[in-house]
Order: C-alpha cells, then structure tokens, then sequence
C-alpha cells in the first residue's frame, strides 16, 4: 500500500475516504476493498485535512474516492470531478464526516502549493450517514458502477503516463 512518500511508484495514487461505521460513507473503504480484489493498490484514509495531505505529497496523479452531498441528486448518482476544472467545486464532497476533509485539504494544497499535478474526484451521492448503519440501498446499488468508474480512471491515467513517458 503506497505511502506519501513513496506515492510516486504509482502511475495514480487512489485515496479511498471514509468511516465504515456511518452509513453511505463506507463507499470510500467498500470501493478500496473492490479494487484491492482487482489487483489495484489503494490506501483507505479517514478523511482527515492532513491525513490527505501527507498521503498525496509526491504523488503527480490522485484519485480521491468519497461519498458526496450535493443536494441535487438523489442517492447512488455517480460523480466525477476534475480539480482542473473551472467549475469543480469540492464542497460537494461530504466533509462533516472527516472533520474539515476534503474540500479544506484542497484549499490547502493551493496556498501551500502541494497540489497534485491532477486530482480527480469520483464519488457517489449520499443519503445517510448515521453511526452503525449499513449502505442504503441505492448507494448499495452504485457500488459497482464506482468501482468500475475508479478503475478506468486509474487505467485512463496510465495510458496518459505511459505515453507521455514514451514521448520523453
């Protein structure tokens, strides 16, 4: 399992966040529990502002998996967010769950200038995150749809890599 520090024998390093223990926001530990099985390295995080931080420091190309709140979907909608993007907008990921989280660490990164050179966000819409509760049924549902959004993702950006290695 890749650390920060050694992010970057990873063509993409993919952060799965969550708690299993408050509902929907298992996604982030079920999908890295999928993915493992498919052979692709993960590292399951909390969430934390730091903790994500640390975990991408060196790493070129992330891959942040997490439940999201938007209010404008209903619960199991697929997402997908650039953080290039003019219009991404962070917030939409469930935070209260990780204390600051998600959108906090990426405003970090900014000022601190530690971004990854790309961030993409890949989450499911979220209904519940009550303590001890299982995946409703519609995120349930979702499930393996995200798992196969991350894994292309991941296998997208190592196209990219590997070409631009072989362009070098």
């Amino acid at each position: 399992m890749p650390s920060g520090k050694n992010a970057k024998k990873y063509h993409a390093l993919i952060l799965c966040c969550g708690r299993m223990d408050r509902g929907d926001d298992a996604i982030g530990p079920l999908c890295a529990a999928a993915l493992e099985e498919r052979k692709i390295p993960t590292r399951t995080l909390q969430g934390e502002t730091s903790e994500l931080l640390d975990a991408w420091q060196g790493a070129q190309h992330v891959i942040v998996v997490d439940a999201m709140v938007t209010g404008k979907h209903t619960p199991g909608t697929l997402h997908r967010l650039d953080a290039a993007d003019a219009s991404f907008q962070p917030e939409t990921a469930r935070c209260s769950t990780h204390g600051l989280g998600l959108s906090q660490a990426l405003k970090l990164a900014r000022v601190l200038k530690c971004m990854p050179a790309s961030l993409i966000l890949i989450g499911l819409e979220a209904g519940q995150f009550d303590w001890a509760a299982t995946l409703s049924p519609a995120v349930a549902g979702a499930m393996p749809a995200l798992v196969n959004a991350v894994e292309q993702e991941w296998r997208r950006i190592a196209g990219v890599t590997a070409r631009t290695r072989a362009n070098a």
